[in-house]
């Protein structure tokens, strides 16, 4: 999504820059060194302004824009609407915290330094699996378990009926639209009922229309028992289940 602050759309390097909600933000600064950098944008959608068929302010409120990335960009001109020269980055960052009320929100960006602030060591002696589910450690192979499905009456953008019946574990797991409006969008399943209807917290962009087909795959709740009983992938368990527990002394 691109929007122009300037009276009228822009098309700038390529790209359209449309008219949107209206911004206002705070200034930019320069530093040397490792500082996480902050900008402060306050947005004032009005109700027109819509993210897919969500209005800007609920797709705010839902999630929709968490750790997104926004860049704000300025155009220099010759005259107006000769953007030839195209554009200067201002400052670039991810999204981190959003902060809505009943006429507009608050976003808080931090820049992309703030990917230097993790955790080291990366990985944690707890009873958990610290692998990413399917991922180049974990190497199990979620696709051999997907399943796909239609959309049946009574799916809404947060719970999608007609589910498939499967022993298999869902939650925690992902759901992405083949066919419709929502074809090639993902989520993060929080509920699944077998034969019944899958559950997410993040809404989908456009409403489910009854015969879009989805795609399911299986979900991971860490625990070496899920490992070895459900997916028979012990062998690259990454948790420590065996730690002995802290002792207190009396």
């Amino acid at each position: 999504m691109r929007f122009s602050a300037a009276p009228t759309a822009l098309h700038v390097n390529g790209f359209d820059f449309q008219l949107g909600p209206k911004f206002e933000r705070s200034k930019t600064k320069i530093n040397t060194g490792i500082q996480v950098d902050e900008l402060t944008v306050n947005v004032y959608p009005e109700l027109g302004d819509q993210v897919g068929a969500t209005l800007f302010l609920q797709a705010l409120w839902s999630g929709q824009f968490d750790g997104a990335t926004l860049q704000l960009e300025r155009a220099f001109m010759p005259t107006y609407g000769d953007t030839s020269p195209g554009t200067v980055v201002l400052f670039a960052g991810r999204i981190s915290n959003i902060d809505v009320s009943r006429i507009g929100a608050a976003i808080s960006v931090r820049s992309h330094l703030e990917l230097l602030n993790i955790q080291m060591p990366r990985r944690l002696w707890q009873p958990t699996c610290t692998h990413i589910f399917g991922g180049p450690t974990c190497l199990f192979n979620r696709s051999t378990l997907a399943l796909n499905f239609a959309a049946g009456a009574g799916s809404t953008a947060l719970q999608i009926n007609g589910a498939p019946v499967t022993t298999n574990p869902f939650v925690f797991g992902t759901i992405t639209g083949l066919t419709g409006y929502n074809a090639g969008y993902s989520r993060t399943i929080y509920g699944f009922t077998s034969g019944g209807f899958v559950s997410i917290k993040l809404a989908f962009l456009f409403p489910i229309v009854v015969g879009d087909t989805f795609q399911i795959l299986p979900g991971c709740d860490k625990t070496a028992t899920t490992c070895l009983t459900k997916f028979n992938n012990l062998v690259h368990f990454g948790g420590f289940p065996y730690i002995p527990t802290a002792e207190t002394a009396v």
